[in-house]
């Protein structure tokens, strides 16, 4: 820290005092107060330039004493022995060694050592040793050197804010920072979050804080000018505007805690079936999916065999294939809309038709094109609520249909318009497909529906520091409102609840700090396929919960490296505050920011007890892969450590050791637990009942890609997907 001109006079000025030695006082000649030797004056009336003749002295008597301090130091520390030694010089500057007393002063901060000249050093403040030669006639001679015992840097009470407050931002909109300093010297300066601010006579501060959304830090510093080491304190704060409270067990409940928009694009994108070749697809939307269901549906298993069986006419359907089928999706106000169109439906047909005593074969195929209007609401009006999924309208037309029989006659006859051949026919088509589509759309869509909700239904993480005992969190999620909105897409919001089971530690919390206030605006991007909201209220609320589950309240006594280990005899660490999830506010070029403070480290040694705090941050990056949102810490986290006190005044191990601890042994657990043990599987559609309705779509492997960075918005941090499947075709 760069000191002022001032300071640095200050702190030099127990050295001058130091070197200062005393005379005996009305002396004509000799050394004077500050050890030099003084000029003999001459007559101020003398108008001559002669010198007059010096008047007697004794030069061999002492006129000087100079004290020096063994060991020699700028500041002493208290229960320090010191040993004072003193030389005495005549009017020729030559060594004596005459009788020396001596005077120390005040006798309360000193105990002499037995029958020799030490002295232990009992208090703090300046100690003045004296020593004198007493002369036969005339005042005594003496010099003197003051020792400054200073055993530490200035103490500092920080009263406001207190450590581990959870503060509202609505009552406290700004922080008073107050406290005192107590050094028996005088103190040079004292900060607060670097600015440096007045003491009154009673050496009590006061200064205001503006605080940010988030864990806050103040701190203060005070300086004495001759400790080596500044007072410091410190105090870690949450300031939000606004507590989630938590139930009497300690779990959480969000109402709020995700949010999932599946977009237009995610029904139909206006863009064909991706071919990857001859015998491989890829689907980007559901009307791909649904294409592929037109053109791999079992029409064939639909129809009874023979379809007609009369003395007249005797029909089987060998196959239906349906070829190059054409599928739209908008979404609506009441859910879906779906145009389908079956440019070339094929059926593959035999039998026999008896027509004015011939026998007429009815092998063959008739070709005919269909289109397909359906309307299906969707909605789910609470938790418990089922998926709501209903056909509420439903056309199928048959355009044309043109035969293809390997009989002429037969194809003549189907030609006629009151042709009962034709009319079988063309019932016989428009029921199996009727048929096909009212089992299949509506449970097709509930399985899209209610697979989202299957995903997040009921999920478990285990976090285990190595120290502790391991923490489980029970994540159950469930869709609370499900609605369609014109043109753009269907809103979700997920109910979550969160719980561990164990009794919580902190009763008193307020709950789960809210950083942002709720908003009624869903905050999705444009035109999207899948969007995924992460609540911060949500990641904070599972740290909440583990935090209140003991996960940061561990023994760590097996941490401490040799030669300590053997000397300490308990090493504890417990989290203050909740770790809590922000965005990046300095331009940190990461996803978001994780902060853990304030944390305590009291560690019990034989002859003392030290109490260090910790404060860690560092950035987080989140991603989706394998169907999970992840969270993927950095390397390196910024950790900070400070004496909050020790009963000895010295801590056994120093602040930078333990922070070096912190590095090599603690954040590596600290790192694989959050980092590995904290991905959320999403609300991801699963439609592995294809092959119910079509066994060619049984291997269908859908997959979930992340399409844009993440972003945070409204309080949420946003994840775009495009959902993605590949089928061997058969």
């Amino acid at each position: 820290m760069r000191r002022s001109l001032s300071t640095i006079l200050f702190a030099l000025l127990p050295l001058a005092l130091g070197s200062l030695t005393l005379t005996a006082c009305g002396a004509d000649s000799g050394p004077d107060s500050t050890g030099q030797n003084t000029d003999v004056e001459t007559d101020a009336g003398d108008e001559t330039d002669v010198e007059p003749e010096p008047e007697p002295a004794d030069w061999e008597a002492p006129a000087e004493v100079r004290v020096s301090l063994t060991p020699a130091r700028q500041a002493y520390a208290v229960d320090s022995r010191i040993t004072p030694a003193a030389t005495v010089y005549d009017g020729l500057n030559r060594r004596i060694s005459p009788p020396v007393r001596w005077l120390v002063t005040p006798a309360e901060l000193v105990e002499k050592d037995g029958d020799e000249d030490r002295w232990f050093l009992r208090g703090e403040g300046p100690v003045t040793f004296k020593a004198c030669v007493d002369l036969d006639d005339g005042e005594a001679v003496c010099g003197s050197r003051i020792a400054m015992v200073d055993s530490g840097p200035p103490t500092i009470t920080l009263e406001s804010p207190l450590p581990g407050a959870q503060l509202l931002a609505s009552e406290h909109p700004t922080i008073e920072v107050s406290g005192q300093v107590s050094d028996p010297n005088p103190i040079v300066s004292v900060h607060v979050n670097g600015k440096e601010v007045d003491l009154d006579a009673e050496g009590r501060f006061s200064e205001t804080f503006e605080p940010q959304l988030g864990l806050n830090a103040v701190y203060v510093t005070a300086f004495d000018g001759l400790h080596e080491r500044e007072g410091y304190a410190e105090a870690n704060f949450i300031w939000a505007p606004a507590y989630h409270p938590t139930d009497a067990d300690g779990a959480v409940t969000l109402e709020e805690g995700l949010i999932l928009n599946l977009g237009q694009n995610f029904f139909d994108d206006g863009q064909p079936l991706e071919v990857l070749s001859e015998a491989q697809v890829a689907t980007n939307d559901l009307a791909d999916i649904l294409y592929l269901v037109l053109r791999h549906i079992d029409l064939t298993s639909q129809l009874p065999d023979p379809v007609v069986d009369s003395s007249a006419l005797t029909l089987r359907i060998l196959d239906v294939a349906v070829n190059e089928p054409r599928v739209e999706i908008d979404v609506t106000d009441e859910g879906l809309q779906l145009f389908a169109q079956i440019p070339n439906l094929v059926a593959t047909t035999a039998g026999g038709l008896e027509l004015n005593d011939q026998s007429l074969s009815l092998d063959g195929e008739l070709s005919a094109s269909l289109a397909i209007f359906a309307e299906i609401s969707v909605a789910k009006t609470s938790a418990e609520a089922p998926f709501e999924v209903e056909l509420e309208r439903f056309e199928l037309a048959l355009e044309q249909a043109t035969p293809n029989f390997v009989s002429p006659e037969v194809n003549a006859v189907f030609e006629l318009a009151d042709s009962a051949l034709r009319t079988s026919l063309e019932s016989i088509i428009l029921e199996s497909v009727n048929l096909s589509f009212i089992d299949t759309l509506p449970e097709l869509l509930l399985d899209v529906f209610t697979s989202l909700e299957g995903a997040i239904s009921q999920q478990s993480f285990e976090l285990d520091l190595g120290m502790g005992e391991p923490v489980a969190l029970d994540f159950s999620g469930q869709i609370s409102q499900l609605a369609p909105v014109y043109r753009e897409g269907l809103d979700g919001i997920v109910r979550a609840h969160l719980s561990t089971g164990v009794e919580p530690l902190f009763a008193n919390s307020p709950g789960v700090p809210l950083l942002s206030a709720p908003s009624s605006a869903l905050p999705y991007f444009q035109s999207s396929r899948l969007q995924i909201g992460l609540n911060t209220a949500l990641v904070n609320g599972i740290f909440h919960s583990l935090w209140n589950a003991g996960l940061l309240t561990m023994d760590i006594s097996e941490m401490i490296p040799a030669p300590f280990n053997t000397l300490v005899q308990a090493a504890q660490i417990d989290g203050k505050l909740p770790p809590l999830v922000a965005p990046p506010q300095n331009g940190e070029p990461y996803d978001l920011m994780i902060y853990l403070g304030q944390l305590e480290i009291e560690m019990t040694w034989p002859d003392r007890v030290d109490r260090f705090g910790a404060r860690i941050s560092v950035g987080a990056n989140m991603g989706l892969s394998g169907g999970e949102i992840g969270i993927t810490l950095a390397e390196e986290p910024d950790i900070h450590m400070w004496l909050i006190e020790s009963s000895m005044g010295e801590p056994q191990l120093t602040a930078d050791m333990l922070e070096e601890l912190m590095y090599d042994q603690l954040w590596p657990e600290i790192e694989g637990a959050f980092g590995e043990g904290l991905s959320f599987a999403v609300p991801a559609p699963d439609l592995g009942a294809l092959g119910e309705f079509s066994p060619a779509l049984a291997d269908l492997q859908l997959t979930l890609q992340q399409s844009q960075p993440l972003a945070t918005r409204q309080g949420f941090l946003m994840v775009d997907a495009n959902f993605r499947g590949e089928l061997w075709l058969p």
